[in-house]
This record gives C-alpha cells, structure tokens and sequence, in this order.
C-alpha cells in the first residue's frame, strides 16, 4: 500500500503540489490532468528524482526520505521522453539498465526473455533499437521498467503519438501488468483512463482530488450532457454560447451538424439528455470553482 501524507513540492515561489495526502492500492490508477497541472511534478517525487519540502512517502513501511536505496528497488519508471540508445539491441539496452540497477548476470538472464516475452518483443531481442517504431519503443521502455519486478509502476503520457493500434496494444499491457502491482498511469487523454483504470486522481493547478472508481468521475457530469441535431448557423450560435461547452460534434449530412454538450440547462428545445462519458464528468470537474 502506498501512502503519502502532506507532500508539497516548490519551485522558488511557484506550488507546483500543494499539501496532498492519499492512500493507493493495488490496480491501475489513472493521473488525469491537464498540461501544467503538476503531474509529471507527482510522478518525479514517486520515483525520487525529486525530494518533497514537507510530508512523507511509505509503501509498505519503506519511508521515502529514511529508505531511499530500497525505495528505488521497488520502483519502476516511464518517463515522457524515454532515453533509448539506437545502435543498441533491444537485449543490450535491458542488460544495460539491469547494471545500473544492481542486478547480476543470473538475474539477467532470467528476467530479460521474460519481460520482452511479456511486452511482445521476444522476436525483436536482438534488432537495433533504431529499426523501431514508437509503440515498440514505449514496450521496450516499459520492459525496462519491470525487469525488477517492482511493486510500483509509475508511467508518464505513455500513448502520446502512438497511433491508434499502437495504443490499444499499450493499454491492453498495462493492463495485464496492473493484476499484481500498483500502477500510477499520467495522461492528459482521457479516453486512456477509461479503458484502463480502476481508479483516478483528477489534477489541477497542483492539487489533486481522488476518485474510487471510473463511473465516480462520470456521474459529475448526470444531467448537464445533452445532445442536439442542428444546422450550421445554430451550430456557430451554440460556439459563441459562453455557458455551453461542446464536447463532441459529427457531420450527418450538408448543413446537419450533431453535437453534444455540457450546460446545466437544455437552452435549445429540441436538445435531449444524454448519458455522460469520462471525458464529460472530467470536464464539469476541471470547469468547477
């Protein structure tokens, strides 16, 4: 279990994690926020790349500032930007990060042909880095992640360019990686958080406010979705409504636009009450004062 209590993070006079107490479990946690709210901020005090200015961190009895090394030994990390080394083959890279974490030859050689099997690179062990696309460079980043077996899995934006197959298969990992670990999955994408999490932190202006399920965030937004068909020029209306946000729209035929929409009252006659999504519930969330 991880717990953290009264974390803040400064930078000179900006907050960038105002006093912030939770308490983790196992799964998969989604870290939703938008850019600048503080996420990448969080995920650098998990790893310990950065130090809190007050408050502590434990997982399992293991302190943050007291037990550091051990920390670190439980820890996996996917950064945004994954440093990889091109005219390196996939097994060399693994050998590489397992050194720099301690890990012996028998430990190696165990642990590598495992998590390239678990993360569907067992064929490419021994191609260049370099010959690799984007989704196989997030899979070898997070092979590197777990090959010692850590208890927490922290990933930062880990879908952001990957085209659509590519993404599907990385959530369908994290999922089967999330059945016996805790795992802190950052995005600003909030379909990744539906297809994926248990749970979610929502994020803003670093502050964080914990949700224990998925459907918790969805019921922010019951009864202020309604979905509308309409013409165009009612359609540039509605745009340059100040008390409408649209979150979706789709051509049906020339001049025919339909649309769904957050309000907190209909507004158009012809407009019907929908059943709201992730992304709308995080939306009434992020919008409120």
């Amino acid at each position: 279990m991880l717990q953290i209590s009264g974390i803040t993070k400064k930078f000179g006079k900006k907050v960038a994690l105002h006093n912030t107490s939770l308490t983790l479990d196992k799964g998969i946690i989604g870290l939703l926020g938008p850019n600048g709210a503080g996420k990448t901020t969080f995920l650098r005090l998990l790893s310990t790349f950065y130090v809190s200015d007050s408050g502590d961190i434990t997982l399992n009895e293991l302190s943050w500032s007291k037990d550091t090394e051990k920390i670190r030994k439980t820890i996996g990390y996917l950064p945004q930007q994954t440093g990889v080394f091109p005219s390196l083959k996939a097994r060399e890279y693994l050998e590489y990060m397992g050194i720099l974490r301690g890990m012996d030859s028998g430990q190696l050689s165990k642990e590598i042909p495992s998590v390239l099997k678990e993360v569907n690179l067992e064929e490419k062990a021994d191609h260049l880095i370099g010959s690799f696309s984007g989704g196989m460079k997030q899979r070898l980043g997070i092979a590197q992640a777990i090959l010692h077996q850590p208890s927490l899995l922290l990933v930062d934006e880990p879908t952001a360019g990957l085209d659509p197959e590519e993404r599907i298969r990385f959530r369908n990992l994290i999922k089967r990686l999330g059945k016996n670990r805790l795992i802190i999955l950052s995005t600003h994408i909030t379909e990744d958080v539906a297809m994926t999490c248990d749970q979610a932190l929502l994020m803003k202006a670093g502050a964080i406010e914990q949700f224990s399920s998925i459907q918790e965030i969805i019921s922010l937004a019951k009864g202020q979705v309604w979905a509308l068909e309409t013409d165009l020029s009612t359609y540039e209306t509605i745009k340059s409504n100040t008390n409408i946000l649209i979150t979706q729209t789709s051509i049906l035929e020339e001049n025919i636009i339909a649309l769904r929409y957050i309000a907190t009252e209909p507004i158009y006659p012809k407009a019907k009450i929908a059943v709201p999504v992730l992304e709308e519930g995080y939306m009434v969330w992020l919008n409120k004062k």
